[in-house]
């Protein structure tokens, strides 16, 4: 695609004198803290190929890559709120230009994530065969924001942008940046299984997602990205895996490290932290870092995982101790309230700091390993680092269901 066609225009002028733009409690909440500053843009590529584009200095990305799905979100400097989100699926056959018109105004009629509280107010083809859509669209608070969705094909690729117009004008030139630099990968190379258009409902509304993400260092030089994954999907997912990517300011790999999530796995509308470790710390040609969450177990195979146990058959008590030498202890008891045992339970704790952004997390078994009903068990959960002061924390405690193990 040449990039005499990639000048694309955000519309927002007309619309930002009669419309109140707020930031979507809504929407997905990040709290980015990128690496020290540089004063050059970098390219980011999503972890499939699925596209690539290039960064503002000191913004964010973070993304999710699944068997059928790509997206990233990014973020501006010091900023809760993602103002771009860049969705690609792989349709499997090549994307024909009448084609793309009949994808996006089914997009944009059925299946918009955010469909129940948007409206499009103006449509138009764009110089390379792409479009651009204008509307508008009420948060969770009652606040109404301008977005720009541009709906694209490069092979059998199809990719949407969304672009939330801020209420700081000064981000423009920032986004504009980004969207004239989207760029899709090739389909045959790329790492997405073919899908249906039905799977971009996923892409913002649902699904695993990453928050309140923090990085810090260690007295020792020990580099830590911190943050929690939270389930807005329907079903309980299990071994999350999540890997932080410290890349150059040219977007290329410096290191990368990767989990699972705390925890035996994330319940709808539950979150659970992860806590990933640079020994040699923070590489000194390392400018920026991507959080993605990778593949998971595919549905059929939840039949063979155990049932995870927590609040309402699980209740507890915790009290959190600091020490002389800097390392926090959080205390409890947890008591199985149900009328079956329940096994391997295990305390999780989260700390925040004022921001709300995670700086330290760790987890420890209860001292027992089979917790029959209506007893009680006590855990101790030691956390030896913490990247800034501690103002909150959070505990949650699982267990599986009981097996022939417990009997």
């Amino acid at each position: 695609m040449k990039a005499l066609f990639r000048r694309r225009l955000l519309v927002f002028a007309i619309l930002m004198s009669t419309l109140l733009v707020g930031c979507s409690s809504g929407a997905v909440v990040y709290v980015p803290t990128p690496l020290p500053p540089e004063s050059n843009p970098q390219r980011y590529e999503h972890p499939s190929g699925a596209f690539n584009v290039v960064m503002p200095p000191n913004w964010s990305a973070y993304s999710q890559n699944l068997t059928n799905l790509a997206t990233a979100s990014f973020s501006p400097p010091d900023s809760r709120v993602p103002l771009v989100t860049v969705a690609v699926i792989n349709m499997g056959d090549d994307i024909e230009i009448e084609e793309l018109d009949e994808m996006r105004r089914t997009y944009q009629s059925q299946i918009r994530p955010d469909l129940g509280h948007y409206t499009e107010q103006d449509a138009d083809a764009q110089g390379d065969g792409a479009w651009r859509m204008v509307g508008v669209r009420q948060t969770a608070t009652g606040e109404t924001e301008t977005v720009n969705t541009f709906f694209e094909r490069r092979g059998s690729l199809l990719g949407v942008t969304d672009v939330v117009i801020p209420a700081d004008a000064h981000l423009v030139a920032d986004l504009q940046t980004i969207i004239n630099t989207i760029f899709l990968g090739d389909s045959d190379t790329v790492q997405l299984e073919p899908t249906t258009l039905n799977t971009l409902a996923l892409a913002a509304s649902t699904g695993l997602e990453t928050i309140n993400i923090s990085t810090w260092t260690t007295d020792d030089g020990v580099f830590f990205v911190t943050g929690e994954v939270t389930n807005r999907g329907g079903t309980t997912v299990y071994d999350v895996p999540v890997k932080v990517t410290l890349s150059r300011q040219d977007g290329t790999e410096v290191v990368e490290a990767q989990d699972t999530v705390m925890g035996y796995g994330i319940v709808p509308g539950g979150f659970v932290p992860f806590s990933l470790r640079f020994g040699q710390g923070q590489p000194s040609d390392a400018s920026a870092f991507s959080v993605a969450i990778g593949d998971i177990a595919p549905a059929e195979s939840d039949d063979l995982q155990p049932d995870i146990i927590s609040e309402p058959a699980l209740v507890w008590t915790d009290a959190m101790e600091n020490s002389a030498n800097g390392t926090l202890y959080v205390i409890g008891r947890v008591s199985n309230t149900s009328d079956e045992p329940v096994r391997q339970p295990q305390a999780i704790v989260t700390i925040f700091d004022q921001a709300g952004r995670v700086i330290a997390a760790g987890f420890a078994d209860a001292d027992v390993d089979v917790l029959p009903a209506g007893e009680s068990a006590s855990f101790n959960i030691a956390v030896p680092e913490q990247g800034g002061e501690a103002v909150n924390y959070l505990v949650s405690v699982q267990a599986l269901a009981c097996d022939k193990t417990c009997e």
